[in-house]
């Protein structure tokens, strides 16, 4: 016997049939290419039709920025605490660090998604890292100082993270924190000191940072 048809779907607002689509996209991007996914996959978990999801992004490009700007919003939320006024610039960064590294290891799927967005040249997916970077930047400052040093950080962060997840011997959470604060906040020169060409060379550098007096203060 043939299975009855479906019913029909349930009308929804279009910005809640957006969100929906874009919540189903990102549950079907998980541990995937973006290139590899297929309009028709998408349109099947969130139970519409294929014709659908063109209707709302026009093509995969849309879509991924869509999905995008979404987890850069949870990202953002989620490292808001950081830019407490009350707390010291130094304080502020390595929160940044922290909540940041935390996400990215919390959220593998999302944080995935982030990370491909940084090589598309998509209109929207440029526009998504736009917004995504102005509105970190007003956060501190808004001069074009502070726009260059936020980008700087975001770079960073996702080159550590990549790495990290690389390493045989992956480091423990506070180490890996500590690390990434002090290179963000201090530059190379206190874990370095006697510069890069010195290391593998017999120099000694600085001391575990656990032992070091000024970790607390990063």
């Amino acid at each position: 016997m043939a299975p009855p048809p479906p019913g029909p779907r349930t009308r929804l607002a279009p910005a809640k049939r957006r969100a929906q689509i874009i919540d189903a996209a990102i549950g079907v991007f998980a541990g995937r290419e973006p290139t590899e996914v297929t309009f028709e996959e998408i349109a099947a978990a969130a139970g519409v039709s294929r014709a659908l999801v063109y209707n709302y992004f026009g093509d995969r490009g849309g879509l991924v920025g869509a999905v995008c700007l979404k987890c850069f919003e949870e990202l953002d939320e989620a490292i808001a605490p950081a830019f407490d006024p009350g707390l010291r610039p130094a304080e502020q960064a390595r929160e940044w660090v922290r909540l940041c590294l935390r996400f990215a290891l919390d959220n593998p799927g999302p944080w995935a998604l982030i990370s491909s967005a940084a090589t598309s040249q998509h209109p929207a997916v440029l526009e998504a890292r736009r917004q995504r970077l102005e509105t970190l930047t007003r956060k501190w400052g808004g001069t074009p100082e502070a726009r260059i040093i936020t980008a700087a950080i975001g770079g960073m962060l996702q080159t550590a993270i990549t790495e990290h997840e690389r390493i045989g011997e992956p480091l423990d959470f506070d180490s890996l924190v500590d690390l990434v604060s002090i290179l963000a906040w201090k530059g190379l020169s206190p874990l370095i000191p006697g510069g890069i060409a010195t290391i593998g060379a017999g120099e000694q550098t600085v001391p575990p940072l656990a032992t070091r007096p000024d970790a607390s203060r990063v």
